[in-house]
C-alpha cells in the first residue's frame, strides 16, 4: 500500500511538490507564531526565573514585573522575622530617562539591586555584576548598546541630571518592553528616580529555610507581614505573562494567527486528498474487485497524509530553525522547547491526516461493480 499511496501522489508532481511547499509554509507560519510566544514568555519572566529565589513580596495586585509599586523598605527586615526564611533582600523597579552622550533621551526601566546583587545580570559580557555597588555606575545589555550610545565599559551618559558610569556589560538580557533594562545599586536607583524615595522598594525577594517549600514560605510570609503580596516565583512569572499575553491582548492574537495556519493546513491536505481520491476513482475500484479489503484502501489514503505532512512539517521545521538562528540576537527572538515543538508537530500532523476525512468518505463509497463497466 505504500507503494500505491506513493504512485498516486507522485502521479502529478507539480501538485506534490506545490502541497508539501504549502504545507510548509503553513507549519513554518505556525511554528513561528509559537515560537514568539516562547520567547515572550521566556522575555517576560527572565529576571524573576533566573533570580533564584523561592518567593516576591511586593504591593498588591501588582500585575507584572515591570510595573511594581512602592513598599516601604522595613518590609524586608519584616520578612527576614517570618518563621521558614533564610535570607531576605530588596530590589527596585522603576523608569527613568537616559541622556545619550550625544544628547538624545531613551526611556529605561531601571532595576536595582540590593546589597547581595540577587536579580541582577545572569550573564556577563565585561565586569562583574557586584560593580552596581560603585556610585553612580550602571550595567547595560549588550543587544542595546546601540541605542543607548554607548560604545564600550567606562562610557558615560545622565539619568535625570544624574552622572551615570557604564561598568559592566551584560549579554542579551532582553526586555518586553521597548525600554531597555539598566542595573544599577538601590542606593543610585533613588537618584535615577525621583518617584521613589530611599526608604522604599519595589520587591523584597526571599529564599526559604531547607525543608521549607515555596507554598508555606508564601502563606507564612502573606500572613505575618500587612498590605503586601507574597508570590511564589511561579506564581508571579505566570501572573506577569497572563498580563502581558491576555490583559494587552497581544498573546490572543500570536496564538489566532497559530491556530489558523494550523486550520489553512488541514483544508489544503484535505483538497490535496481529495483531488487524487477522485483522480483514482477507478484504480480503487479496480483494486476492490481484486479482492483488496477497504481497509486497505483507506489505510493507503492514510499513508498520503502522512506523506504529505512529514514531508512538508520537515521543510517548515528546516526553515524555523534556520530563521531562530537569525533571530537568537534580536531583541524578539524565536525560541521553542523540546516539549513545545514535539507537541506542534504532533497537532499538525493531525490536522492533516484530519484532512484525509473527505478522501475516507469517497472510498468507502465507491462500488467495484464500477470497475466493469463500459
Amino acid at each position: 500500500m505504500m507503494k500505491i499511496a506513493l504512485r498516486m501522489l507522485l502521479h502529478r508532481k507539480a501538485r506534490f511538490a506545490f502541497t508539501i511547499l504549502g504545507i510548509g509554509i503553513l507549519f513554518l507560519l505556525s511554528a513561528s507564531q509559537v515560537g514568539l510566544l516562547v520567547g515572550w514568555f521566556n522575555t517576560i519572566t527572565a529576571i524573576v526565573r533566573e533570580a533564584g529565589v523561592e518567593v516576591w513580596v511586593m504591593a498588591e495586585q501588582t500585575p507584572a514585573f515591570d510595573y511594581g509599586t512602592a513598599i516601604p523598605r522595613n518590609r524586608i527586615h519584616q520578612v527576614r522575622n517570618v518563621p521558614g526564611v533564610a535570607w531576605a533582600e530588596g530590589m527596585y523597579v522603576g523608569w527613568s530617562v537616559w541622556q545619550r552622550p550625544d544628547g538624545r533621551r531613551v526611556s529605561v526601566a531601571l532595576v536595582g539591586l540590593d546589597r547581595g546583587s540577587v536579580g541582577g545580570p545572569w550573564s556577563m559580557q565585561e565586569g562583574k555584576v557586584e560593580d552596581v555597588h560603585v556610585p553612580n555606575s550602571v550595567i547595560i545589555d549588550d543587544l542595546f548598546l546601540e541605542a543607548l550610545g554607548i560604545r564600550a565599559v567606562g562610557n558615560e551618559a545622565e539619568l535625570y541630571g544624574e552622572k551615570a558610569v557604564v561598568r559592566g556589560i551584560s549579554r542579551e538580557i532582553r526586555t518586553f518592553t521597548a525600554s531597555p533594562f539598566v542595573f544599577t545599586s538601590m542606593r543610585t536607583a533613588t537618584k535615577y528616580d525621583k518617584a521613589y524615595h530611599a526608604d522604599e522598594t519595589t520587591y523584597v525577594l526571599v529564599r526559604g529555610a531547607p525543608g521549607t517549600s515555596a507554598g508555606q514560605l508564601s502563606r507564612a510570609i502573606q500572613a505575618a507581614v500587612p498590605t503586601v503580596e507574597a508570590l511564589t516565583t511561579w506564581d508571579f512569572m505566570w501572573r506577569s505573562i497572563a498580563y502581558w499575553m491576555l490583559e494587552t491582548g497581544m498573546g490572543l492574537t500570536v496564538i489566532l494567527t497559530a491556530v489558523l495556519g494550523i486550520l489553512v493546513s488541514v483544508v489544503v491536505t484535505s483538497q490535496t486528498l481529495f483531488t487524487i481520491t477522485q483522480d483514482h476513482v477507478g484504480n480503487y475500484a479496480t483494486l476492490l474487485a481484486l479482492g483488496f479489503s477497504r481497509g486497505k484502501m483507506l489505510s493507503s489514503v492514510v499513508l498520503q497524509g502522512l506523506i504529505l505532512s512529514s514531508v512538508g512539517i520537515s521543510l517548515g521545521s528546516a526553515a524555523f530553525l534556520g530563521l531562530s538562528r537569525l533571530s537568537a540576537r534580536t531583541p524578539v527572538p524565536l525560541e521553542t522547547t523540546p516539549v513545545v515543538f514535539t507537541g506542534l508537530v504532533v497537532l499538525s500532523v493531525a490536522c492533516c491526516l484530519l484532512g484525509s476525512f473527505l478522501s475516507i468518505k469517497t472510498i468507502l463509497r465507491i462500488d467495484p461493480i464500477t470497475a466493469f463497466r463500459v
